[in-house]
């Protein structure tokens, strides 16, 4: 014991903290002063030995104990363990440390470059960064309350998001569910509504058992493909509608029990508005035959120049049939993974169900956060100006598209943060190459769809200035001057 307590005492008074007690002792084992077995002296004595504190020589040990590089055991004091030797001669250490001379740090995370024009990514630069900040420290400050987000999610960022879609959406009375994402939200929806279809006595119908059909799941064509993926992972029945620019017509869909997938905000990716006239008939439609609509908000907070349309959830008729989905991945940023669902009642029970089976909560830190950010009046601020900022950005690409290209259709130009540019005759998936050779990454139109394709470009401009929507529409010029129509 003497040798243990001479060995640490050597080099205690050279260190501060607990950080660096428990360097200085493992670098005492490293060199074999101290060795496997050897007993440390208690806290107390290593305290008044080192001008520490009790506690810091009492956090020194937890850490070195929770390494792995001693043990306690009741009575028995502490003592270095079996094998602490061997690893701390090989380097091991209880966190990391300074990257060696020589070796770059990792480099800070950036956002997508502003000549990446493909859609789904909001300019995170324009959040005040202030303001997140704060909003963080506020989560951070109510350390870890031990809970489950998929059992028992946040009731902060519940409160918070029922008060913001009153304000910003209409929806009077929310009480969210909490997701990681919009398609598990989706997912969630389609496995509740399918569970509730089935009979009570599968064997008094003849669709029972294997021989049931499946649930059909209707959605427009070309449309989000997560939706469409979700879907068949639930063993649905995928059946597609063409797009067309008044939204889904309700006539369509014939009158059996099933689902109906829309982004009637701003459908995705044509950037089409569902009308009124249609909003009222596809909800009568799913209050007539028992349906459910799935309604997804997903870039809804931004209009331009237009009269907001009422989201579906809160026509006459809806609550029992409309599903309401959101996220922040397009009013913030996708990094915070923080998605909401507004369910009809008889479908809740399920809901919660799959979430809690599939752990699919958000994480409670950005949750919290996004509270805070909501509740402090910051997010209305944001919305605000990234609305600005986006219209003036979306004039500008479409100005440039007018001037360069003025024979193309341009949609989608009245909401969200993307347009789509059609190309009769061509190839998307080749000019989308081409860009991509000469600086700039887009999407395929083409590929968003499985049987109504659409050629085009998928462009959003929530990044792009004024200078860069001008010279990328030059260069769309200029390929689309290379590149001959694919049906000459």
């Amino acid at each position: 014991m003497a040798r243990s307590a001479r060995s640490v005492s050597l080099v205690v008074g050279q260190v501060s903290g607990a950080a660096g007690l428990v360097d200085a002792i493992i670098d005492r084992i490293a060199e074999g002063a101290l060795a496997d077995g050897d007993r440390l002296p208690s806290t107390r004595s290593l305290a008044a030995l080192t001008g520490l504190s009790r506690g810091t020589v009492v956090r020194a040990f937890d850490e070195l104990a929770a390494a792995g590089f001693v043990e306690s055991a009741h009575g028995s004091g502490t003592t270095v363990s079996a094998g602490a030797g061997l690893a701390a001669r090989a380097g091991a250490r209880t966190r990391g440390h300074t990257d060696p001379a020589g070796q770059q740090a990792p480099e800070p995370r950036r956002g997508r470059s502003p000549r990446d024009l493909r859609p789904g990514i909001p300019d995170a630069t324009l959040v005040d960064q202030r303001a997140w900040r704060a909003a963080m420290r506020a989560a951070g400050t109510q350390g870890l309350a031990g809970l489950n987000p998929w059992e028992e999610p946040s009731p902060a960022l519940r409160h918070a998001l029922a008060g913001h879609l009153r304000r910003r959406r209409g929806v009077a009375a929310a009480d969210p569910l909490l997701f990681d994402s919009s398609r598990s939200a989706i997912a969630a929806l389609c496995a509740a509504f399918t569970a509730a279809s089935r009979p009570a006595d599968p064997a008094a119908s003849p669709a029972s058992g294997t021989g049931r059909p499946p649930v059909v799941f209707h959605m427009e064509d070309p449309g989000y493909r997560g939706a469409r993926l979700m879907a068949r992972e639930q063993g649905l029945e995928v059946r597609l509608h063409p797009a067309e620019p008044g939204g889904l017509d309700a006539a369509r869909l014939g009158e059996e029990r099933a689902i109906v997938f829309t982004t009637p905000a701003h459908q995705f990716p044509l950037g089409y508005r569902m009308s009124v006239d249609r909003r009222v008939a596809l909800v009568e439609w799913a209050r007539r035959t028992g349906s459910l609509v799935i309604e997804d908000d997903y870039d809804g907070e931004f209009r331009y120049g237009v009269a907001p349309l009422p989201a579906l959830a809160t026509l006459p008729g809806a609550a029992d049939h409309v599903a309401y989905v959101g996220t922040s991945s397009k009013s913030v940023a996708p990094d915070l993974r923080v998605a909401w669902c507004l369910s009809p009642a008889a479908l809740r029970r399920g809901v919660e169900r799959w979430l809690v089976v599939h752990r699919r909560g958000p994480s409670s830190l950005p949750a919290e956060a996004l509270a805070a950010f909501i509740g402090s009046g910051a997010m209305d601020r944001h919305l605000a100006r990234a609305a600005r900022v986006y219209a003036d950005r979306r004039s500008r690409l479409v100005a440039a598209l007018a001037r360069e290209c003025p024979d193309l259709e341009v949609t989608g130009v009245e909401a969200g943060l993307h347009l789509c540019v059609v190309l009769p005759g061509y190839d998307d998936d080749e000019v989308v190459r081409s860009l991509e050779e000469r600086g700039w990454r887009t999407r395929s139109l083409g590929a968003q769809a499985e049987g109504h394709v659409v050629p085009g470009l998928v462009l959003s401009y929530s990044r792009l200035s004024g200078r860069d929507a001008a010279e990328f529409a030059a260069e769309l010029r200029r390929v689309l001057d290379r590149l001959a129509p694919a049906d000459t």
